[in-house]
C-alpha cells in the first residue's frame, strides 16, 4: 500500500512540476502570451496537493507552488 501511495505521489509531483515548467517556459517566451490555468484546473491541483504527503526536502518548493496557485486562483 505504501509503495502504491508513493508511486501516486510521484505521479502527482511530476505533473505539478511539468505544469510549472510550462509556466516558466511561457513566461520566458512572452509576458503578454502567458500560459494560464483555468480556475477549475487550479482548484484541482490545490486539492491534489492538500491530500498528498510530501518529504521535508520539498516543503519550500511546495510552499512556493501553493502560494502561486492561490494567487492565480484568487485573481480569476
Amino acid at each position: 500500500m505504501t509503495e502504491k501511495f508513493g508511486y501516486t505521489l510521484k505521479i502527482i509531483y511530476n505533473k505539478v512540476m511539468s505544469i510549472l515548467d510550462k509556466i516558466k517556459q511561457n513566461n520566458k517566451a512572452s509576458e503578454t502570451d502567458a500560459f494560464s490555468l483555468s480556475k477549475q484546473e487550479i482548484e484541482f491541483l490545490l486539492l491534489l496537493i492538500k491530500d498528498a504527503n510530501f518529504k521535508g526536502e520539498h516543503v519550500e518548493l511546495l510552499y512556493s507552488l501553493v502560494y502561486k496557485l492561490q494567487q492565480q486562483y484568487q485573481a480569476k
